[in-house]
């Protein structure tokens, strides 16, 4: 049986000059400040059970167009994705933790531990390209984690990778996870042909992603994944 999904969202997220958001509590979590804004989401500093968190806004567009495409809520679905990175053995280091979500009434958001750092695309300009060897070891090591796991199609992008400091180390950490795997969803005929055949293998695109994680110019000229809206 199919479940009904809320697709009649009309949200938004306007600030409220120097007062900050007009949104400023969900549920018991307590909005404190406004982060940034993406395609899918507006994200903001929050306040949850005594802890700082980092809280996804959902926008209606992406709402809408995930039940439609895809026939599931999109702040679920993320957060299901989320939590089988961050509880796969090794992982839960370069994972920002999944602390909640909500898909009902008419706000849709997310609640991930608040991760203090910087883009890796930031990270990598600032420093004229000279990072730790290591730091990008712990890039390639994700995906190896990841794939022992039988977790595929990671969306591995220097944008989408933040640079935090544990222990005086850089560490990478991941904290997008709401694109739904290639190989779950082909996006054509002859993509899920070349996957049932074996041609085209699960680990394919994080390999590609790995090989292109610095082609920076790669990565401007398409700052926004081709599979959102």
């Amino acid at each position: 049986m199919k479940r009904k999904l809320n697709r009649e969202r009309r949200q938004i997220y306007p600030e409220s000059g120097e007062g900050g958001l007009e949104l400023t509590a969900i549920g018991d979590v307590r909005i404190t400040g406004r982060l940034g804004e993406g395609v899918t989401c507006v994200v903001c500093r929050g306040e949850w059970r005594d802890r700082d968190v980092t809280v996804k806004l959902y926008k209606a567009s992406a709402v809408e167009w995930h039940a439609r495409r895809h026939h599931q809520e999109l702040a679920e679905f993320e957060y299901r994705r989320n939590m089988e990175f961050y509880e796969a053995p090794g992982l839960a280091r370069y994972v920002a933790r999944p602390l909640a979500y909500l898909s009902t009434g008419p706000v849709s958001a997310l609640v991930q531990e608040r991760l203090d750092g910087i883009l890796y695309h930031r990270y990598y300009r600032d420093r004229n390209g000279e990072v730790p060897d290591s730091l990008v070891e712990h890039v390639r090591r994700i995906i190896e984690l990841a794939h022992e796991a039988g977790l595929y199609d990671v969306d591995l992008h220097a944008r989408n990778v933040m640079v935090v400091s544990e222990y005086g180390e850089p560490i990478p950490k991941l904290f997008d996870f709401n694109y739904i795997p290639f190989h779950v969803r082909p996006r054509n005929p002859f993509v899920a042909l070349l996957l049932k055949t074996g041609w085209l293998g699960r680990r394919s695109r994080d390999f590609r992603k790995l090989r292109e994680f610095h082609d920076f110019k790669r990565l401007e000229k398409n700052p926004v994944h081709s599979d959102n809206p």
